[in-house]
């Protein structure tokens, strides 16, 4: 079963070390990695040199955002599993043999998709686990997408990333796949490690009203009190950073998000 990792990448020199080093490092030899950078000029250029022999495709060019790097980059993969992985993120040890097995156990299961850890500051910093699920999609994007694997017969069905949402299509993909009946696995691993802050993050924003509305799923009023409670969450957000620090912060970030995956 061969695995591709899409990479999307802009000057992410410092980081991109770290997660070419977490795929190199997984125990499965059948893997493409695809690095779809938009014409990084920081250094990019020199870590992707350091992998000549695992890197099977590097293209660096302007793109109309990272959801077109992720369409180009898929477009590019030859694997029938598809993983898309942000250039700051990393996969843990052994992640891509339980993804296999998942899918090798379920033939017709055309997505899998695990938990992430999310870590401050630092890989020895303030750590919390984010679980994916499918419930309560209504509220918002409740799925990991660097903890997610895509079979390609499930693009070449329902489509690749709108790009037309700046930060949104990750949503829209989900709630395609879910409209046509795509088999899912949400596995009880934790398979990527992100930072806090970093490419991946998730928080509600316009384009997440736009979603929903496209969908049909949400009304104008429950649109507005979702903003407001977008709203008082984020200044809950600043003054705990502010009273009682970065680690307080983070717990209330994992309560918040199972809380709006689980109830």
């Amino acid at each position: 079963m061969k695995i591709s990792v899409i990479i999307p990448t802009f000057n992410s020199a410092k980081t991109l070390g770290d997660t070419l080093k977490s795929i190199v490092g997984q125990n499965w030899s059948d893997l493409e990695i695809i690095i779809q950078d938009g014409g990084s000029t920081d250094g990019t250029k020199a870590i992707v040199a350091k992998y000549p022999e695992a890197i099977s495709g590097w293209q660096s060019a302007p793109d109309n955002g990272i959801y077109d790097a992720m369409n180009k980059g898929i477009s590019r993969s030859t694997g029938g599993i598809i993983a898309i992985l942000n250039s700051d993120d990393m996969w843990l040890p052994n992640t891509l043999e339980r993804v296999a097995a998942a899918f090798l156990r379920n033939p017709d299961v055309g997505i899998v998709s695990g938990s992430i850890e999310v870590w401050e500051d630092s890989p020895h910093g303030v750590r919390v686990v984010l679980k994916s699920s499918l419930l309560h999609l209504h509220k918002g994007l409740t799925v990991q997408h660097p903890a997610t694997f895509v079979r390609r017969s499930v693009y070449e069905r329902v489509g690749l990333f709108n790009t037309r949402y700046r930060i949104g299509a990750d949503y829209d993909f989900v709630l395609r796949c879910l409209l046509a009946n795509i088999p899912w696995i949400i596995h009880e691993g934790i398979f990527t490690c992100m930072r806090a802050g970093g490419k991946g993050g998730s928080t509600f924003t316009i384009d997440d009203w736009k979603v929903r509305r496209s969908h049909k799923i949400s009304s104008g009023i429950n649109e507005t009190v979702a903003c407001i409670n977008g709203f008082i969450r984020h200044m809950a957000r600043q003054v705990i950073l502010k009273i009682l620090g970065r680690k307080a912060l983070s717990t209330f970030r994992s309560y918040l998000w199972n809380k709006r995956t689980y109830r």
